[in-house]
């Protein structure tokens, strides 16, 4: 079964919400990670995306956080980096395309802990 990409957005809890589950996927389990969380489907994929104050996260980035209120497509991708990952969401509002970041540092064993 294909998967279709699904969205919401809650303006009372203020989180967005983006699946990428077809009928079929089965959630395995799921991480937070500050204002992210994320469900992964029995393969290790991530299934569905939730951004907590999604609102507020807009607005420090500089962008007007009322297109969540208006969305008419959300998307996102992950992308692994050197030391952690990035995800990318995609909002669109009317004709307006909207990329930003989201970015997850993982620690490396060579970080020296600071001592109090």
């Amino acid at each position: 079964m294909a998967k279709k990409t699904t969205f919401m957005y809650d303006n009372f809890s203020d989180r967005l919400f983006i699946s990428k589950k077809s009928e079929r996927d089965i959630i395995d389990g799921s991480v937070r990670i500050l204002d992210v969380i994320l469900d992964f489907d029995k393969e290790g994929k991530v299934a569905n995306i939730e951004l907590v104050d999604a609102s507020q996260y807009l607005g420090s980035l500089d962008i007007n956080p009322k297109i969540l209120n208006k969305l008419n497509y959300a998307d996102f991708s992950i992308k692994e980096l050197r030391n952690g990952y990035v995800i990318i969401f995609l909002l669109k509002s009317g004709r307006e395309f909207i990329r930003f970041p989201y970015s997850i540092h993982m620690p490396t064993r060579k970080q020296v802990p600071i001592a109090s």
